[in-house]
C-alpha cells in the first residue's frame, strides 16, 4: 500500500476511532481521568489504535522493544499512576529507547508494517502499596492447571491464526535434562526497573532504568532462580546488561550471549528472556497490572511468543506456543487474575534457539519492585511444575 493510501486508511482509522471513543464515553459517564482511561480502552479493544499506529510509521522492523504499549490488550486489574514526587527517576523528555530493534544476524524479508513503540512523554509512577501485616499464606505444593476455556490469546501477528485449546492438547516436545544446568535465565533488556517505593529507591540510568542489579530485571531473575532451585531445577543466570550503554541492537547481542551460554552448557533446554513491560496512554498516564493472591498483591504475568511471521526463520514456534500454553494453563490454576493473555508476535525474540525458549513479561513499569518479585515466584513456581514433567526419566 502507498503511503497516501496509508495516510487515507489512518485517517479512517482515527475517525472510527474517534467515533467509537465517544460512544464509548457517552454510556460511561465519570471523572476526566475516568473518560480519559475509557478513550484510551475503546480505541484499544477495538484495535484501531495499534492500527493507526503502525500505519502512520509504515516500517518493518524484528524484535521490536515490547515497552510503551498503549493499553495493549488491557487485563483485569489496571491502576492509574499517581504523579511521581520529585527526585524520582523520572524524565519529561521522549524516552530514546522506544525505538524499534533488528535482529542485525538476519534480514528482514518481510516489508509489511508492525506496530512500533509510541513514544513517551511525562512518565508519571504507580501509587504506593500499603504494607501487610501478616504474610501471606503459601500457595498450595501442586498448582492444578486450569482449564482451557480461561486460556486467552492477543494475536500481533499478520498472518497466523492459531486456537490455545489445540496446544493445550499438544504433547510438549521439550525434554529436561536430570544433569547439568537446565535453565538458562537472562535478559535482553535488564536495566528495565519499577516505580520506585519505600526501600527501593534506585539510582535511574534512564527514565524507568537502572544499571543496579539489585532493583532491575536481574534482581527479578534472581528471584526465579531460587524457586526454580528450590524445585530442584539447575539454574544458570546471565547478567550482562545487553542494553546498557547502548539500547539499539539489544537482541541481537542477547542472541550472541544465548548461543555462548547454549554451547558451554549443552544441557540447557529452557531459555527464559525476563523482562517488565510498560503500559502508558498517550497522555503519558502510567498503568500498573497487579492481582491478589492469598492477600498479597503481586504483578501480573505476561507470556510472549514469537513466530516466523515477521519472516525470520523461526520453524520452531508452535512447540514454544505449546509450552507457553500449558505453562499458562498453571499460572490460572493460581488465580484466573494473575496471568495477562499469551501475546502472539510476528517477531521471533530469539526464541529459536530452542523449543523452551520464552519471553517473560513481569508487571510493567508503574508496579513496585516487591509486587514485580511477588509475580515472579508465583510464575517461576508454576512453570517449575512444568519444566519437572518434562524431565527425561532415568
Amino acid at each position: 500500500m502507498g503511503r497516501k493510501g496509508q495516510g487515507r486508511r489512518l485517517r479512517r482509522l482515527i475517525a472510527l476511532g474517534a467515533a467509537a471513543g465517544a460512544v464509548w464515553l457517552a454510556v460511561h459517564p465519570g471523572t476526566v481521568a475516568e473518560m480519559g482511561t475509557a478513550l484510551v480502552q475503546a480505541l484499544n479493544v477495538s484495535g484501531l489504535l495499534s492500527q493507526a499506529v503502525s500505519a502512520e510509521l509504515g516500517t518493518g522492523s524484528e524484535d521490536i522493544s515490547l515497552e510503551e504499549t498503549v493499553l495493549e490488550a488491557l487485563p483485569q486489574t489496571v491502576q492509574e499512576a499517581q504523579p511521581a514526587e520529585a527526585g524520582s527517576p523520572v524524565s519529561g523528555e521522549e524516552e530514546p529507547e522506544a525505538l524499534p530493534e533488528t535482529e542485525e544476524t538476519e534480514p528482514v524479508e518481510d516489508t509489511e508494517p508492525v506496530e512500533e513503540a509510541v513514544s513517551v512523554s511525562g512518565l508519571l509512577e504507580a501509587p504506593l502499596e500499603e504494607e501487610m501485616e501478616e504474610a501471606p499464606e503459601e500457595v498450595s505444593e501442586s498448582i492444578t492447571p486450569a482449564d482451557a476455556s480461561l486460556l486467552e490469546l492477543t494475536n500481533r501477528t499478520d498472518g497466523i491464526e492459531v486456537a490455545l485449546s489445540d496446544y493445550l492438547e499438544r504433547e510438549l516436545t521439550l525434554t529436561v535434562s536430570q544433569d547439568g544446568p537446565q535453565i538458562l535465565i537472562m535478559h535482553t533488556h535488564a536495566t528495565e526497573a519499577y516505580t520506585v517505593d519505600d526501600g527501593d529507591e534506585y539510582v535511574a540510568s534512564d527514565t524507568a532504568r537502572t544499571t543496579d542489579e539489585n532493583y532491575n530485571m536481574i534482581r527479578v531473575g534472581e528471584e526465579m532462580k531460587a524457586v526454580f532451585e528450590e524445585m530442584g531445577l539447575s539454574v544458570v543466570h546471565d547478567t550482562t546488561l545487553y542494553d546498557y550503554p547502548s539500547y539499539t541492537g539489544s537482541y541481537a547481542r542477547s542472541l550472541e550471549g544465548i548461543k555462548s551460554y547454549l554451547e558451554q552448557y549443552p544441557t540447557i533446554s529452557v531459555v527464559l528472556d525476563v523482562h517488565r513491560d510498560a503500559l502508558i496512554a498517550d497522555d503519558g498516564t502510567v498503568y500498573k497490572l497487579t492481582d491478589t493472591v492469598d492477600g498479597e498483591t503481586v504483578a501480573q504475568v505476561m507470556l510472549v511468543v514469537g513466530t516466523d511471521d515477521g519472516g525470520l526463520t523461526h520453524p520452531s514456534w508452535e512447540e514454544n506456543l505449546t509450552l507457553a500454553t500449558h505453562i499458562q494453563a498453571r499460572l490460572l490454576g493460581i488465580d484466573a487474575g494473575f496471568p495477562r493473555a499469551i501475546n502472539l508476535r510476528s517477531q521471533r525474540f530469539n526464541q529459536h534457539m530452542t523449543v523452551g525458549s520464552l519471553l517473560v513479561e513481569v508487571g510493567t513499569s508503574g508496579n513496585t519492585l516487591q509486587e514485580a518479585l511477588a509475580g515472579a515466584r508465583l510464575f517461576a513456581r508454576a512453570a517449575g511444575e512444568v519444566y519437572l514433567e518434562c524431565m527425561e526419566s532415568s
